[in-house]
Formats: C-alpha cells, structure tokens, sequence
C-alpha cells in the first residue's frame, strides 16, 4: 500500500500564492450518494421531526448516523481546505427542504434537483458513490459541467454502464482498472476507505449479543456468501454445535427457506456497528466477482470496532491486517465451521486477536489519514485540469 502522498503541484502553487499575500485557492467539492431506500425509510422512520427539518439539519443527522461512513469525505475534507457540500441525491425529505430554501416551487425529480444543486453550488470537483445513476445523461444536462467528475466503484459494473463523463474512477479492487477504463473512465486510481477514530460507538460498553453475526447484503452476486450463510445458520439449529446465530440482512431471498426465516432484517450506519462490535465474531464474506481482494467494508469497519473478524483469504490480506494475529481466515466452510468451534471455546484468544486488529486499523486504516490521501487525489486531479 502506498506511504503519505507528497503534495501535488497545483497545491504547491496555491501554497506559494498565499505565502506572497494572495487569497488562498479553495477547491468546492460536491458529494452526491444515493442510499439504499430502505436505510432512508428506515431512517424517517424513527425521527419523523426532520421530515420537515432544515436541509443543513437533515445532512447533518443522516452524517452523524454513519450510514457508508468510510465513504463520506464532505465534512472531513474541510480541514483539508475545501470547501463543501453533501447530497443524498434520493432524500425526497432534504432535498425537498433545499427546493424550498432556494426558491424553487412545486417537485421535481431528484436528478434535476442535483442538476439544480450543482449549478447552485458551482463545484470543482463532482464526486460521487454512485456512477450508475450520475451518467453522460444526467451531466449532459448541466448548464456547465464541474472541472472534474469521480467517482467511487466497488461493485462489478454492467454491460451497459457508459463511464465516458468520468475523469477519475477511484476502486480498491485490481479488477476495476481495467473495467473502468473499458467503460470510458478517463483515469483510475486506486484508494481504500477508513475508519473514523471518534466514531461514537467506540466509547459504548460492549455486550456480547450474538456469538456469529453476518450483517449485509445477500444477493445473486454473493453465491459464495449465500452458501456460507447458509451452511452457518443450519450449524447454529445443529444440537451437537449449537450457537447463536445473527443475521442481519436487507433481502433474505437467495437463501434456503430454513434460513430465511433466521433473518432479522438490516441495521444501518451506527446501529449495524453496535451489532458487529457485540458479537463474539463476524464473518465476512466478500463479492464473488473480486476473489476475496481486500479491502471491503466490512473489513476496515469490524476491526475498527473491535470485532473479532474472520475472512475470505487473500495474497494481500498481509497489507492490511496479519491472518492469525489481527484477524483469522478461512478457505473453506469446513474450516470456517472449526474455526467457529475453536475460538467460541476460546474467546480469551478471539478477544486478543480483535484487540490487535482495532489497534491496526485506528493506527494504520484511519479515515482521517483516508481523507488526507483522498484530498491529495483531488487536488492532483483538479491540477491536471488547471
């Protein structure tokens, strides 16, 4: 994995410009994510009072929520210089709420209110989680289009999906370098999400609810998951080896009606942390399409709680954590299943383990020293365009 990145050449320029008495250059950056539906309905859900908060209100509780939280750099990058703004580009709720603030009547669909948004804001940089969504399309209709538009792609892209618009692809994963490109993406780079240090959760009690949880999506693209998942919860009904099993996932459909119903359905953002830092281990189990590559989600954010974690193994796991010291793996179910056996009757061991893997992780994969390498992309990229 790369060291700190030296500064590129149009900060140092900013830089020197300030040093001889000129107003410093600061960078807009826009980040546009759209949510999972369920998480937002979820969400209102249990605070109906924001339904018709303040837009800036709204934002700021669905950021202090954690939901994809090693992915949001709208407020992180402000000490870096920037200038910011975040959308939830399919909020119905806050975007409506920024119509209103703006002087715009009547509804509109979400895509023109981000059109809207963007030509209101102005930024230099357009980033965004979801490149399906924000396409040539959408950008043709701008009135003027940002100095640079990136993205952020972690998830096998179709055969229909047209990058062209994007300057700069960032991914974890070697297989999007490639595809991205064959997309139309002008550049990829590569770049790993972080764990915040002052997440809230770290300074909870801990409570061990559930001695295996997995806790995510379970779809056609897991098949490997699915079959895990599936052995895991007929083990956890088998007397002989009987433990508690928590699954925690949006659809329950690809698994075996037997399991389907174990299923407790999604929690999200700060919620599905508590749930992983509280189980005695969690397993992870990645995308089939990316042979286990790390790092996923759920590899920086189980061992940023705490968790005791056990993983698909992979050549360059070493890069990120040490198998046997800060986390454990398994190659196959049967394994996975001693595995399961062994460190339930040794959980002084499983305990060490996660231990060394948070210590890791909040040195090694902090989302601060995430957002100082992601504002030096920016920057490079904004240079490139000067």
């Amino acid at each position: 994995m790369r060291g700190s990145p030296t500064l590129c050449a149009a900060h140092a320029r900013a830089l020197a410009r300030e040093a001889k008495g000129f107003k410093p250059v600061v960078p807009r950056f826009l980040q546009v994510n759209t949510f999972y539906p369920d998480y937002l309905v979820d969400f209102y859900a249990r605070r109906p009072q924001l339904q018709s908060a303040p837009y800036e209100v709204q934002i700021g509780a669905l950021l202090d929520d954690g939901f994809s939280g090693v992915h949001m750099f709208a407020r992180s990058l402000r000490a870096h210089g920037f200038e910011t703004m975040q959308v939830v580009a399919n909020n119905r709720f806050a975007q409506s709420a920024w119509l209103r603030e703006h002087g715009h009547q009547g509804a509109a669909d979400f895509a023109s209110v981000v059109q809207m948004q963007v030509k209101e804001f102005a930024p230099d940089v357009f980033y965004t989680t979801d490149v399906t969504t924000f396409n040539p399309r959408f950008f043709s209709g701008l009135h003027a289009r940002p100095p640079v538009i990136a993205g952020w792609r972690g998830f096998p892209l179709m055969a229909a999906e047209d990058l062209s618009c994007f300057d700069l692809i960032l991914t974890s994963f070697d297989r999007m370098f490639d595809e991205a490109k064959d997309h139309g993406a002008r550049r990829v780079e590569r770049f790993h999400p972080g764990f915040p240090r002052d997440c809230p959760v770290l300074a909870e009690p801990r409570r061990f609810d559930w001695d295996v949880v997995v806790s995510g999506s379970v779809t056609a693209q897991h098949k490997r998951r699915v079959q895990i998942v599936n052995m895991l919860g007929e083990m956890s009904r088998d007397p002989a080896q009987k433990f508690t099993f928590g699954l925690f996932a949006p659809r329950a459909e690809a698994l075996s009606p037997a399991v389907q119903v174990m299923n407790k359905g999604a929690l999200w953002g700060l919620d599905m942390l508590r749930l992983i830092r509280n189980a005695c281990m969690v397993v992870n189990i990645d995308v089939d399409a990316f042979d286990g590559q790390p790092p996923n989600m759920r590899l920086i954010e189980a061992t940023g709680v705490g968790a005791f974690l056990i993983t698909s193994p992979h050549p360059e796991l070493s890069k990120f954590f040490e198998p046997g010291e800060e986390l454990e793996t398994f190659r196959t179910p049967q394994e996975l299943a001693a595995k399961i056996q062994y460190y339930l009757a040794m959980p002084e061991r499983a305990s060490e383990i996660a231990r060394r893997g948070q210590e890791r992780c909040l040195r090694d994969h902090a989302h601060a020293d995430r957002t100082a390498w992601f504002a030096h992309i920016m920057r490079n990229a904004l240079g490139q365009v000067a």
